[in-house]
């Protein structure tokens, strides 16, 4: 479930954002230690570090908003990325120490689309304030995300079984 963007200055929605990245990038840096594939495990490597650097943006845009507002990234916003819903039918389990790739995989692509939902809606909340493109673009990044991810299912996992 999404949290309401209704209900969010654009400084708690930072805050949140810097929540919701760093709860990424320790999935995938965790994650990098359960992967033998050296493939997926570089798959791992560079969402890890795109997330870092969503989380660097948003806490920059904390301390100075001025500075990012208007550094969205143009072409981002008009790449669209297709949803595989690979994943959307798929059921979610809790993480743990045991978990498989698969789990990990699952959990990473519903995780994802919260990030594209909530960034999504807040983008549409803040249409007129220039950081809803800010945000626009953000929803696209993780979609994208999202979809590395569901190829990274259908490659490995899908081809297994």
């Amino acid at each position: 479930m999404v949290m309401s963007a209704k209900s969010l200055t654009v400084e708690k929605a930072l805050q949140v954002g810097v929540t919701m990245e760093e709860g990424a990038y320790k999935l995938y840096t965790d994650a990098q230690r359960k992967v033998r594939d050296p493939g997926s495990r570089q798959l791992l490597k560079e969402l890890a570090a795109d997330e870092a650097k969503h989380r660097e943006y948003f806490v920059a845009a904390l301390k100075d908003p001025r500075k990012v507002m208007d550094s969205s990234n143009m072409a981002d916003l008009k790449r669209t990325v297709v949803d595989l819903k690979v994943s959307d039918p798929l059921r979610q389990e809790p993480l743990n120490q045991d978990a498989s790739y698969q789990d990990i995989l699952i959990f990473a692509a519903k995780s994802e689309k919260l990030a594209y939902e909530f960034y999504s809606a807040l983008a549409k909340e803040f249409n007129a304030h220039p950081v809803g493109r800010t945000w626009a673009t953000f929803a696209q990044m993780e979609l994208g995300h999202k979809q590395r991810i569901e190829k990274e299912y259908d490659d490995v996992v899908l081809r297994e079984n």
